[in-house]
């Protein structure tokens, strides 16, 4: 079913990349607390290894998960017993009537991989809408993307390595076409032997502009503002930025 987060790669995030979601979880629950969001149900779009999910059934929320690649979904389902974890489309996947929205590590931005002819997204403001109709009035959507700089294009290259495992990945930004591509390439041990596999992904993510991401989110009916951190102890990478939006109350 997914193209994305193969078993290499799932292997991988889970075990050397969960760190931001971990780092944004206290900051998430405190602004979820803040709104009178205490014991509400969250729906986490593309949940990941379940780092976030875990948080938030701790904290006593009624966790839901949706999740396209069924290699994070089993690590999910480890870390987050108590949560509700589907494996589909976020796209397609029904949304649940909720008290939060979540979308951590540009989930928004991912594009169909190469190939993928029947998969078709919706744009922004009509996927806001969507999410808007099914939180409830003072309802929360947090998530953040990739954004446009004004200063350049992104370009980096990143190298990391755990026990068992290395990753290469390059990522180059198209500011013409709103597109960065990212090029991962992954080595991992085989069991406990010395043999090491090989395997690769390419990820296409779509990069809007900030004010056009806030425009379609009030245009949706929220009241929304962006930020450069989840909290104190999660400040975005360059190039990318937070949003957090309300649902108003009734009345």
């Amino acid at each position: 079913m997914a193209s994305f987060y193969g078993d290499d790669l799932a292997h991988i995030q889970h075990d050397g990349f969960r760190d931001f979601s971990a780092r944004a979880a206290p900051a998430l629950l405190k602004l979820l607390h803040g709104a009178g969001l205490r014991r509400g149900t969250v729906v986490d779009l593309g949940c990941g290894d379940g780092t976030w999910l875990r948080a938030l059934t701790r904290a006593g929320h009624a966790a839901i998960g949706i999740e396209v690649s069924p290699a994070l979904v089993k690590h999910a389902r480890r870390q987050a017993p108590r949560a509700r974890i589907h494996v589909g489309s976020i796209y397609t996947t029904p949304l649940p009537a909720c008290d939060a929205v979540t979308a951590l590590g540009e989930v928004l931005g991912y594009l169909p991989a190469a190939g993928e002819r029947s998969a078709r997204i919706p744009g922004f403001a009509a996927f806001f809408r969507r999410v808007a109709r099914a939180l409830r009035p003072g309802g929360l959507f947090a998530f953040d993307l990739v954004v446009r700089s004004a200063k350049r294009p992104l370009h980096t290259r990143n190298y990391r390595e755990g026990e068992g495992w290395a990753v290469l990945a390059e990522s180059i930004e198209d500011a013409k076409r709103g597109r960065l591509t990212r090029d991962i390439t992954m080595f991992r041990r085989i069991g406990a032997s010395d043999r090491w596999r090989r395997s690769h992904e390419v990820h296409r993510v779509r990069v809007p502009e900030k004010t056009e991401i806030l425009r379609a989110l009030r245009d949706a009916g929220f009241v929304a503002k962006a930020s450069n951190a989840y909290g104190r102890n999660a400040a975005m990478l360059p190039g990318r930025a937070a949003f957090f939006a309300r649902k108003p109350k009734r009345g």
